[in-house]
């Protein structure tokens, strides 16, 4: 396949990359593609890495940001902004723009107007949750959803609450994140061998969502009956000064460790030595929910026993059971009760973990996701499939 054959996408976020959004970087870096990035600021992430990108960068300069909040709160470019980018543009090829997230596609959708290129917006969270209270927001979607090609969302349920029409209903299309399964070695042995305790891993922001103080609590209440038991937490966030004070107050200092933001490979190293990986989501009081967590699909591959909840699009990937176990949102109790089951049962976290790297294999590869993205880029522009091979 060479590079005229590929359909050449600029890929349109406020910031590339966030350590938190490897899901878009996997998205970007698709082999049936040409990627192009447009965005306001470039992170220095080693982790995801950018020198194989064409890169455009345009910050809005303040007069510009001050005029785009005044006629639109939510927008990051406004009309003096667009119009720069496009003349920074002129000249460059590419078929269609994709932007990741709804505030993103709101804010570029003048863009794709301008230069009259289809328009893909993908949505992953927040974006069809927490933010859809606010009116200005909704009338942006709206607009948006007229001219979109292609309405991508991480979990089928989203379709539910966005304001689509019936015709904007015949645009989504629901692309599940997938992960390189080939980077999650299910051979634990090595790592196993230094461990002398039960170890529970959670990995993700220490945000409301995410319900980490209600797993302090149900993990709280199983310290009391078994000694040989870890919690580990990966991740920062404004709820970390809670959560270390629970520890403090439940007196369980010695058995909670805290690590902080880890690398992808330093992950990968704790999942191998955990035995049983727990993501307590639950909707916030904002009305913030998940997409589907991608720390969840790499623990699935790496064969953990999985502990997790009934929210958002997290039962597409577990099924109770058989690929792992769900409880309730908000129900601590049944957490405790669960993580008790697994720890006194090898046998159960062995046949779970087994089921879950089989779901993964299945229907969360890297591989099938861009194989989707590539079929919807294809019908977008009009090109058979069959050129992209």
């Amino acid at each position: 396949m060479t590079d005229i054959a590929k359909t050449r996408v600029l890929f349109f976020r406020k910031r590339f990359f966030k350590k938190s959004e490897t899901f878009i970087y996997n998205q970007a870096v698709n082999p049936y593609i040409h990627p192009l990035l447009l965005t306001g600021k470039f992170y220095k992430t080693p982790e995801l890495p950018t020198q194989s990108f064409i890169k455009f960068r345009h910050m809005p300069t303040l007069m510009d940001w001050i005029l785009s909040k005044l006629s639109n709160p939510i927008l990051y470019y406004g009309k003096r902004s667009i119009t720069k980018i496009g003349k920074m543009l002129q000249g460059q090829s590419f078929d269609l723009i994709h932007a990741q997230f709804g505030v993103d596609g709101i804010s570029i959708l003048p863009l794709a107007k301008l230069m009259n290129v289809p328009l893909v917006v993908s949505f992953h969270g927040f974006d069809a949750s927490r933010i859809l209270s606010d009116a200005t927001y909704l009338k942006g979607l709206k607009e948006m959803f007229d001219y979109a090609s292609a309405i991508v969302v991480c979990n089928p349920g989203m379709a539910d609450v966005l304001p689509l029409s019936e015709a904007h209903k015949t645009k989504v299309h629901w692309v599940p994140y997938g992960i390189d399964i080939q980077h999650f070695s299910t051979d634990n042995t090595i790592e196993r061998q230094k461990v002398n305790t039960f170890n529970i891993l959670h990995v993700g922001r220490l945000i409301e969502k995410k319900g980490v103080p209600d797993l302090i609590r149900a993990f709280a209440q199983v310290a009391k009956e078994v000694e040989d038991i870890t919690l580990h937490i990966v991740g920062v966030g404004r709820e970390e000064k809670e959560c270390r004070t629970l520890v403090k107050n439940y007196r369980i200092e010695a058995k909670v460790i805290f690590h902080g933001w880890q690398s992808p490979s330093k992950v990968k190293q704790l999942m191998q030595q955990s035995d049983v990986f727990v993501l307590n989501s639950r909707t916030a009081d904002d009305g913030e929910t998940e997409g589907l967590p991608v720390g969840l699909l790499e623990a699935m591959a790496m064969s953990r026993a999985i502990i997790s909840t009934r929210h958002a699009g997290i039962p597409l990937a577990i099924e109770n059971e058989v690929s792992g176990i769900l409880v309730d949102e908000f129900d601590t109790d049944a957490l405790s009760q669960q993580i008790l089951r697994l720890y006194h049962s090898k046998e159960l976290r062995q046949t779970l973990g087994k089921a879950a790297r089989n779901k993964v294999e299945n229907q969360f590869t890297m591989s099938r996701m861009h194989e989707n993205l590539r079929d919807i880029y294809c019908r977008v522009i009009n090109v058979n499939t069959d050129d992209q091979n």
